[in-house]
């Protein structure tokens, strides 16, 4: 693809005409317009600089629902919230344990304290190993619902969907290592652009066996992300980021850019980035699509049009034209019918001698 023409944007959130570093709107003083409708316009983020500023646990995964059982209780079934904020797996084990005491007595069950609850982690392994303790003569039975919270639960080791009993019978180890940093990338996202091949994979579990290899696994739906941007830096640090991806847009003209972030956790498409404002390198091209499209990008105005006198006068001499040519091949017609007589009288006279 040739480019015709380039756009180079510099744009900080501070300076958006409308939202927060959230989602916000920037509105173009001079719209950007193709300058020739066969073209199409490619855009890429060349570098952006994102701020570690969004929490791991946030107000929409910050929800951990459970049943309670023992002497006093069945089946109790309260939900904890989790403070906002970034963890190590050692404030997460701490936070943990006094949310479910406090929300234990709270709900009438026998009394505990962090002393019955023993959550080892395992630095060698990064597995967690769960139990009650200090409770000789009490039953005790807790069972986390990572089936709704499929955020916190990969943080303890659970897998989604998962939903682990800890007795004070036996301990019970978490079958996967823990991962107190789920968010793994964050996605810049824009409703202004209107991408020919984004898309983004809803999969499906698994076919069982008795399903033919043509059954589809999953489906695709067309995809607003401008760019992904992996998170490699540590909390309350910028993330520099540099891509040369390019995609095409159908745009034919931008007056405006809306830009807003999420995770690539989230299911409601939104990441708090707590007020801090980021900056991006947007490129737009426009782009040559078909070689023999190259006369037309250069063709700014309509020539202009010919005068009627003229074209009238020549449409008089092509007349004119027709006409001495008709009148040439009558005249050679009669010399040619002329001569052809002349000829057959000069056989007939031969022939009467």
């Amino acid at each position: 693809m040739e480019v015709i023409k380039s756009y180079n944007l510099y744009l900080n959130t501070r300076e958006a005409d409308y939202g927060d570093s959230n989602n916000c709107t920037f509105i173009f003083t001079t719209p950007i317009v193709l300058t020739n409708t066969n073209n199409r316009f490619r855009v890429s983020t060349p570098m952006i600089e994102m701020p570690y500023s969004f929490s791991q646990l946030n107000t929409t995964n910050y929800r951990l629902p459970f049943f309670y059982s023992d002497n006093n209780v069945t089946n109790i079934n309260p939900t904890i919230q989790f403070p906002e904020g970034n963890f190590n797996i050692t404030q997460l084990i701490s936070t943990i344990i006094g949310l479910l005491v406090t929300s234990i007595n709270a709900n009438g069950g026998v009394l505990c304290t962090a002393a019955n609850f023993s959550i080892v982690y395992n630095p060698v392994t990064s597995e967690i190993t769960w139990q009650f303790v200090n409770t000789p003569t009490t039953f005790r039975s807790i069972t986390f619902d990572f089936n709704t919270a499929f955020v916190i639960g990969p943080m303890f080791g659970y897998p989604p969907g998962s939903t682990p009993v800890m007795e004070n019978v036996v301990p019970h180890t978490s079958p996967n290592k823990v991962m107190v940093n789920p968010i793994t990338s964050i996605y810049i996202r824009s409703e202004s652009l209107k991408f020919e091949s984004n898309y983004e994979a809803l999969v499906r579990k698994k076919p069982s066996a008795t399903h033919t290899s043509s059954s589809r696994i999953g489906n695709y739906q067309n995809s607003d992300i401008l760019q992904k941007i992996p998170v490699v830096s540590l909390p309350n640090s910028i993330i520099y980021f540099r891509s040369d991806i390019k995609s095409v847009i159908s745009n034919k003209e931008l007056g405006e850019l809306n830009l807003y972030v999420s995770d690539n956790i989230s299911t409601t498409y939104t990441l708090d980035l707590q007020g801090v404002n980021y900056g991006i390198n947007v490129m737009i091209e426009e782009v040559q699509l078909l070689s023999n499209n190259a006369y037309k990008d250069r063709i700014e105005y309509l020539p202009p049009a010919v005068d009627k006198n003229l074209l009238k006068e020549r449409e008089m001499l092509l007349q004119s034209l027709v006409n001495d040519k008709l009148r040439l091949e009558n005249e050679l017609k009669e010399k040619q019918d002329a001569q052809m007589q002349k000829q057959d009288a000069d056989q007939n006279n031969d022939a009467a001698k």
